[in-house]
C-alpha cells in the first residue's frame, strides 16, 4: 500500500521491487486487495481504490490539536507570505503531518495532512529533543544526531537547510500540553533558506498560542465501543 502511494499507477515488477516482495506474493497480496476494493487493475497497472480513499478520510488524527492551531497558523501566514506552515507528530516511528496551511513549496514536496515527513526534518528535531533517548534517522550519525537535538532543546527550535529536500529549508518549534510535554510540532517551510532564520521568533509565538490554546480546550469524548457479532 505505501509503494502504491508513490505513484498514480504502477506496473507489478516494479511494485514488487519497491515493495521488496517476491513477484509471486506481490501478485496474491494485490489480488486480495482489489476483491476488497482498496485497489484497482487496469491491463496490469494498479492503483490505490476507492476503499482506500473512503477508509483515509475516516482519518482524523489530532481533533484537539487541529483546533487549537487553526487560527494561530492563519496568522502566521499572514505575517509569512506563501511559505508552508505545518503541524506534525510523531506516529509510530514516523513524523506525520496533522493540519497546516499549503504554499509555495507545494511544487517540491506537498505538505499536506497525512504526508510522511523526509527523515531528518527539523519537525522530527523538536520531537527528538524531547524524547528521553534520540535514535538518528537514516543518513544521521548518533553523536551528530544527539548534538543538533541538544542545541533544538536549548534554543527551542530546530533549523534545517536543505538536508531533507535539497531545496527545502525550514525552522520548527514544538508544541506542548497543559503537562509541559511536547506533543506537537510547528513549522515554516521555504524555498529560499534566507527566509528561516528571520521565521524563528514568529514561529515560536505561533506554538506558545497554540499550546495555550490547548489548556483552554476540552478533552475529546472517549469513543463509543462498536457491538460485536457473536
Amino acid at each position: 500500500m505505501e509503494a502504491l502511494a508513490q505513484g498514480d499507477e504502477v506496473g507489478l515488477t516494479r511494485l514488487a521491487a519497491d515493495a521488496e516482495l517476491p513477484k509471486a506474493t506481490a501478485h496474491r497480496l494485490l489480488g486480495q486487495l482489489v476483491s476488497l476494493g482498496a485497489v484497482q487493475s487496469e491491463e496490469g497497472r494498479y492503483r490505490l481504490g476507492p476503499r482506500t480513499f473512503r477508509l483515509g478520510q475516516a482519518w482524523h488524527p489530532a481533533r484537539v490539536l487541529r483546533s487549537a492551531s487553526a487560527r494561530p497558523l492563519r496568522e502566521l501566514a499572514s505575517a509569512a507570505g506563501r511559505l508552508s506552515f505545518s503541524l506534525s507528530v510523531s506516529e509510530a516511528g514516523h513524523t506525520i503531518i496533522v493540519g497546516g496551511l499549503r504554499g509555495e513549496v507545494d511544487e517540491v514536496f506537498p505538505l499536506r495532512s497525512g504526508a510522511v515527513l523526509p527523515p531528518g526534518s527539523a519537525a522530527e528535531l523538536v520531537l527528538a529533543a524531547s524524547a528521553p533517548v534520540a535514535e538518528p534517522p537514516a543518513g544521521w550519525g548518533k553523536g551528530e544526531w544527539a548534538r543538533e537535538a541538544a542545541r533544538a532543546r536549548e534554543r527551542g527550535l530546530a533549523f534545517e537547510y536543505g538536508r531533507c529536500v535539497s531545496s527545502l529549508s525550514c525552522v520548527a518549534a514544538p508544541v506542548h500540553s497543559t503537562s509541559g510535554q511536547v506533543v506537537a510540532t510547528v513549522a515554516a517551510t521555504a524555498l529560499d533558506g534566507k527566509q528561516i532564520a528571520p521565521l524563528g521568533e514568529v514561529v515560536s509565538r505561533a506554538a506558545a498560542m497554540i499550546s495555550a490554546n490547548l489548556s483552554r480546550l476540552p478533552a475529546p469524548p472517549p469513543r463509543p465501543r462498536l457491538p460485536h457479532p457473536a
